[in-house]
C-alpha cells in the first residue's frame, strides 16, 4: 500500500533537516602549539585516527568566511566569548583543532570543552621555529600574487584583517600589519619570546593528565596511547615541509584567480547579452 502524500512530505522534511542540521560534535583534541611546529603533520595523524581536524588549511580550502569573522572578533576580545567558540566547532562538526588561529584561544577552548585533551607541538629550538615561520606563514600574504589577492578578494581582505590582529596579539598588542616593510624580520626577538612564552604557559596551565607534548620523531606510539587509539598500520605522516606549504599556497592562489576571472567573464558575457538585447529593441523601434 503506497504512503499518503502527507507522510511522504513528513519524511522528506525530516531527511532535509537531518542532512542540513549541525552535527553538534564536541572537540576532543585541542592543539596549543604555534603554526610551523608540525601542526599539519599532526592534522594528518589525527585524521587517520578518525578525527575531523580543524586547521588553517581547512579555513583556506573551504573559504570559511564566517569562521574568519569569528576569529577576528575573538582575537580582538581576548577569546572572551566561549559560546561563540563552542558554536564554531560544533557547527562544523570538528572534533580536533590545531594551528593558528585556534592556538590563540586554546585556554578558552579548554573551558568550552572540559573533556578535550591538549596536544602541544614545538620545534627543537626557537631559532628553528623562527626560520620556518618567518619564511612561510608570516610572509606569504606580502608576496606576489598573494598581496594583490589579499587586497581585492573579499574573503582574503577579511583574513588579512584577522592576521593583522593575530600577529599584533602574539606580539603583546603592538599595532602592526603584515604589509609593513619591517614585518616580520623587524620583530624577530619579540616573536621568539612569544613562542617561548607560549611553550612555557602551556606547561603551566594545562593539567598533566590532559597534556601531551607530541614528539613527531616518536611516531604513533605516544599519540595513540594518550588518545586511547590503536596504532595504525601505515607510517606516521610527515607533511607540510616549506615546499609543501608553498605548493598549497599557490594552488589556493590559482583557485582564487580562476574564480575571479570566471566571475569577471560571466559579468562581461551578461553585459554583452544585455547590450545585444538593447540594440535589437532599438532596431525594432526604428522599423
Amino acid at each position: 500500500m503506497p504512503f499518503p502524500n502527507s507522510i511522504r512530505l513528513i519524511f522528506a522534511v525530516a531527511l532535509v533537516s537531518f542532512i542540513t542540521s549541525p552535527s553538534n560534535a564536541a572537540l576532543e583534541v585541542i592543539g596549543s602549539g604555534y603554526g610551523r611546529t608540525g601542526t599539519d603533520t599532526l592534522r594528518e595523524a589525527l585524521n587517520e585516527l578518525g578525527y575531523k581536524t580543524y586547521h588553517m588549511r581547512e579555513i583556506m580550502k573551504g573559504q570559511l568566511l564566517s569562521d574568519i569573522k569569528v576569529w577576528h572578533d575573538q582575537i580582538e576580545n581576548d577569546c572572551s566569548d566561549v559560546e561563540a567558540l563552542r558554536d564554531l566547532f560544533e557547527r562544523g562538526g570538528w572534533t580536533a583543532a590545531l594551528d593558528f588561529p585556534t592556538v590563540m584561544c586554546y585556554e578558552s577552548l579548554m573551558k568550552a570543552f572540559p573533556q578535550a585533551k591538549i596536544i602541544h607541538t614545538e620545534r627543537k629550538s626557537s631559532e628553528q621555529w623562527w626560520n620556518s615561520a618567518s619564511n612561510s606563514i608570516m610572509i606569504i600574504a606580502s608576496l606576489f600574487p598573494f598581496n594583490v589577492l589579499h587586497a581585492v578578494i573579499p574573503f582574503l581582505k577579511i583574513r588579512k584583517a584577522m592576521l593583522n590582529s593575530m600577529w599584533s596579539k602574539v606580539l603583546g598588542g603592538k599595532n602592526i600589519t603584515i604589509s609593513d616593510d619591517d614585518f616580520p624580520l623587524g620583530y624577530k626577538e619579540e616573536f621568539i619570546a612569544a613562542y617561548e612564552a607560549n611553550n612555557a604557559r602551556v606547561r603551566k596551565v594545562v593539567p598533566r593528565k590532559r597534556l601531551l607534548i607530541q614528539d613527531h620523531s616518536k611516531g604513533w606510539t605516544d599519540l595513540c596511547k594518550f588518545l586511547g587509539k590503536e596504532v595504525p598500520e601505515i607510517p606516521y605522516p610527515y607533511s607540510n615541509k616549506r615546499r609543501d606549504f608553498y605548493r598549497f599556497a599557490y594552488k589556493m592562489a590559482f583557485k582564487f584567480i580562476f574564480g575571479a576571472v570566471t566571475a569577471i567573464g560571466i559579468c562581461i558575457f551578461l553585459m554583452y547579452k544585455l547590450l545585444q538585447l538593447f540594440t535589437k529593441k532599438n532596431k525594432i523601434k526604428d522599423l
